[in-house]
């Protein structure tokens, strides 16, 4: 080589090495600064197609957290890799070709980093929203035949939020294609301690104590999805287009295999939503057996749900407001001919929830229903035959009112009054008033009886439960009791003898003594008394049979004498008045005896009692000598023998007091005729 090619190359070497170390410097400083920059969020967000999810990310819990801790996952080949796919991405955006809908895979290294997650694996249980989740379970076993990641659950956008929970992956794996209320792990594998809650109608729900009794929680949890959670063909789309790909969509097992266990893609990115919350009931239900009986539970469920009635409020029963649903009370076999079993409802499954206090409540409201429907029945049928033989002009103007009171009645009927016996008590009395103003619109020749119905059901909170309890007799403290007396004649509240419902079955009354208080103050006139006692000013029409003899009220009444006379607060009982008081002289030997004494004396008495009365009777002295009264008093065989002549006419009787010297039981002692 000449000297003087060795003295070109020499400078171009000059030259050539300072510009390729100054060009590896600036290279050098260039990538630092480009890694350092693209590690800012800011630089993320700087793309018109990331805004959405920098923003989302600005108000989450990890704005702290920049955007490659959780997009990188530790250790400098994963870091490399990503810079790379992160320059490609920048090429792409400024060249036009970058799609629309960015990608990012995180691995769950990059949670479990030191200084993040590290202990989620050991200590992974967590409360989220009153659920107990297992971190551990989760993301260390499979599940349900996939390896389940950090994202499988917190997706990377969440209509807003950033890396939030998506309770929408929970649902779908544990309700889709499950039965109902047969979700995976139960509904105590994720509410083991559900909580007492207030329902938004005022309703207490104790869930502890019923999982302590073993209430399914279907009996009011029989429907708690909402949506499929399916998995269209069309949605594949959107990501695929090689028919090779799509032939695979009947391929469950390895769908969920290549985009859950290896490229952690969430799972709403392919189903349809599916929550899981109390879904209402609903009041039309579609049955099995609706291919043959059509619809033949509507009745029962808008009555449940109370709904469908003429001249009412809509008023939905307590239980239907508290998600009750018909399985909690239909949970008894029974057979039905033509039928392999049925559902029947049965008070043991009102005890089962409620306790042993609710023994005989449903027999009650059957009972009190199917009464009140036969006393409704014939009134609607004779205002109908009624309105079939008036005019024309007449039918027109009652029939729409008769149509509404006959659909009420047979509303309650077909739809069993004891599912709602408020909405059917208001039923059965709205179709009477309609009967009433159709007999009164149209004229027509019907007289309305009057239907004592009771009480109405929705005024009075007792009558929710103890229907017809009205009605019912019963003995308290020795004491007969009648509580229609009381309800029905008396307008008494519940109140008045029994303690509030937070004491539920007790009475206020401390004894029998207590009723006085009430039934018994001083007596006013007379219509103070009729208010409880049947008869004439409130006194009995017929005469009341004493230990003496017959006594007549109205005889006594005749004689303006009040109840008061006898009668004293706060006892009330005249059972031990002396008569004397009023009565003073009516003890005499002429006085007919027979008339308050109705006999008996002579099977209480011995031929040795032929002593002076007064003896023994201190309040009769005047009784002195023998008289035909007195004599039959015990002889009551002997009151029509001679009528109107003295005994000692014919019988010689000794002195008043003389013992007798007849053998007992012969009748007569010594007697003989006069001479």
């Amino acid at each position: 080589m000449s000297p003087a090619v060795r003295r070109r190359l020499s400078r171009i070497a000059r030259i050539m090495i300072p510009v390729s170390i100054l060009a590896i410097i600036l290279a050098t400083v260039s990538t630092v600064a480009f890694i350092e920059v693209s590690s800012q969020p800011w630089f993320c967000g700087s793309c018109h197609i990331m805004k959405p999810y920098y923003q989302s990310w600005t108000k989450s819990s990890h704005r702290d957290v920049p955007c490659i801790k959780c997009h990188i996952a530790p250790g400098v080949k994963a870091e490399a890799m990503k810079k790379i796919q992160a320059a490609n991405m920048v090429v792409k955006y400024f060249t036009g070709t970058a799609t629309t809908r960015p990608w990012a895979e995180m691995e769950d290294a990059a949670c479990l980093r030191s200084g993040c997650h590290t202990d989620r694996l050991i200590s992974g249980k967590v409360d989220f929203k009153g659920v107990q989740f297992d971190h551990t379970a989760h993301l260390g076993q499979m599940r349900n035949g996939m390896q389940l990641h950090c994202t499988s659950c917190h997706s990377q956008i969440v209509q807003g939020t950033h890396i939030a929970v998506t309770e929408n992956t929970c649902f779908l794996c544990h309700f889709k294609g499950r039965p109902a209320g047969q979700p995976i792990g139960g509904c105590i594998g994720c509410h083991p301690s559900p909580p007492v809650v207030t329902s938004p109608e005022g309703f207490v729900v104790n869930h502890p104590q019923y999982v302590k009794d073993r209430i399914d929680c279907l009996s009011c949890h029989n429907t708690v999805t909402q949506g499929a959670g399916t998995a269209d063909q069309a949605r594949c789309v959107s990501c695929h287009n090689e028919p090779a790909r799509l032939a695979k969509f009947n391929d469950p097992a390895m769908l969920h295999q290549v985009h859950v266990s290896q490229h952690n893609v969430a799972c709403i990115q392919c189903h349809t939503s599916l929550d899981h919350k109390i879904v209402s009931l609903t009041t039309n239900v579609q049955l099995d057996c609706n291919s043959c009986h059509k619809a033949v539970h509507q009745d029962v469920v808008r009555l449940y749900a109370g709904v469908g009635g003429h001249g009412v409020h809509q008023t939905p029963s307590s239980m239907y407001q508290a998600r009750v649903s018909c399985v909690a009370c239909h949970n008894s076999a029974s057979k039905m001919p033509g039928h392999d079993t049925i559902q029947v409802a049965s008070e043991a499954a009102c005890m089962a929830c409620h306790g042993i206090k609710y023994a005989n409540v449903l027999p009650g409201w059957e009972s009190q229903m199917e009464r009140k429907v036969r006393l409704v029945q014939p009134v609607v049928a004779g205002a109908e035959a009624a309105a079939a033989q008036a005019p024309l002009r007449r039918r027109a103007a009652a029939d729409s009112l008769l149509g509404e009171a006959r659909a009420n009645l047979e509303f309650v009927s077909a739809g069993k009054g004891a599912h709602n016996i408020v909405y059917a008590d208001q039923l059965l009395r709205a179709s009477l008033d309609l009967v009433r103003q159709a007999v009164k619109s149209a004229g027509l020749p019907y007289q309305v009886p009057r239907v004592d119905l009771g009480p109405a059901v929705s005024e009075n909170g007792c009558l929710q439960c103890h229907l017809g309890v009205e009605q019912q007799k019963g003995v308290f403290q020795g004491r007969n009791f009648d509580h229609s007396a009381h309800v029905l004649r008396g307008g008494l509240e519940c109140s008045a003898c029994h303690t509030s419902f937070a004491q539920h079955g007790g009475i206020t009354l401390a004894s029998a003594a207590s009723c006085d208080n009430c039934h018994h103050p001083a007596v006013q006139p007379a219509a103070n008394c009729a208010r409880c006692h049947a008869g004439p000013g409130g006194a009995p029409a017929t005469t009341v049979t004493t230990r003496t003899g017959d006594f007549s009220h109205q005889r006594h009444l005749a004689a303006n004498l009040e109840c008061k006379a006898c009668h004293t607060a706060p006892v009330m009982s005249a059972k031990n008045l002396n008569c004397d008081n009023c009565h003073a002289q009516h003890h005499t030997t002429q006085t007919a005896c027979l008339s308050c004494h109705k006999g008996g004396a002579l099977a209480k008495h011995k031929v040795k009692d032929h002593v002076l009365c007064a003896e023994c009777h201190k309040t009769v002295p005047a009784i002195d000598r023998w008289s035909r009264p007195v004599c039959t008093v015990c002889h009551t065989d002997r009151v029509n023998h001679y009528p109107g002549r003295a005994c000692e006419t014919c019988h010689r009787i000794p002195p008043l007091g003389t013992a007798r010297t007849a053998v007992p039981g012969r009748g007569r002692a010594t007697t003989g005729k006069s001479p």
